[in-house]
């Protein structure tokens, strides 16, 4: 919901009113409010109003940009052959309301083709072990996404619609095409691309997504998770 125009004090008095003791909110640059909830009725509370009402003024709630809460997984080695129907007919009693084959391109062609890997969305927040197409039975792991990298300045962390820095190529990590040219992290300087999945950054990108994924936490708080585990102990002093 957009909240650029109200004070931070009477939108929290009129959420409390609304659906009592939520977690709390996380302001974004376009001017809504994401509101974290404690509970599915908290969440459904909101979802079937238009409007949080304190007297004589009004906020409007944008429901159709709330996006819908469901589980996320992935299933491997499927076969090439299955068709998105043959997955819609199959997966439809698992609860599956949204299916896509990964594709990829390989490194002798420029075409995109389909992956053995299929996206499973489901219509709750319960992730099924396992599912079955045909005869064949499926294995159903989380959906961690890939780091979020902006094609800008190929720093992580941020899209290029709010990128602020310079342009940044993706192999040399200079401001010309140079494709020819040695590979030279943007980031660190060193000799790989950004994108290079053995970069640490990469895997603590990745590692930080894990965590927020299996735990269920906000992305602050899976960066200040991931921060502590990773943190050396501290010594005993104790003599």
């Amino acid at each position: 919901m957009e909240v650029k125009a109200y004070s931070p004090v009477f939108i929290h008095n009129c959420l409390e009113k609304c659906i009592g003791s939520y977690k709390g909110c996380s302001p974004l640059r376009n001017g809504n409010l994401i509101v974290k909830c404690c509970s599915v009725q908290q969440m459904t509370t909101l979802l079937q109003r238009t409007k949080l009402t304190d007297g004589a003024v009004s906020v409007e709630i944008a429901v159709s940009s709330m996006r819908p809460l469901g589980a996320r997984g992935v299933i491997c080695n499927v076969p090439i052959d299955i068709s998105t129907d043959d997955f819609v007919a199959c997966l439809a009693s698992h609860g599956v309301k949204f299916v896509k084959r990964f594709r990829f391109k390989s490194s002798d062609s420029s075409e995109l083709k389909n992956s053995k890997s299929v996206f499973l969305q489901f219509d709750t927040a319960v992730l099924h072990g396992e599912v079955k197409i045909g005869y064949l039975f499926f294995r159903v792991k989380q959906y961690v996404p890939r780091p979020l990298r902006c094609f800008k300045c190929n720093r992580y962390g941020h899209v290029a619609g709010h990128c602020r820095g310079k342009l940044r190529y993706l192999i040399c990590g200079g401001d010309s095409d140079c494709s020819a040219a040695a590979p030279k992290c943007p980031n660190c300087g060193d000799g790989h691309s950004t994108n290079d999945k053995i970069w640490p950054r990469y895997k603590r990108e990745t590692e930080i997504l894990k965590l927020k994924t299996a735990v269920k936490l906000a992305l602050a708080d899976a960066c200040k998770g991931h921060r502590i585990a990773r943190s050396p102990p501290v010594p005993n002093m104790v003599s």
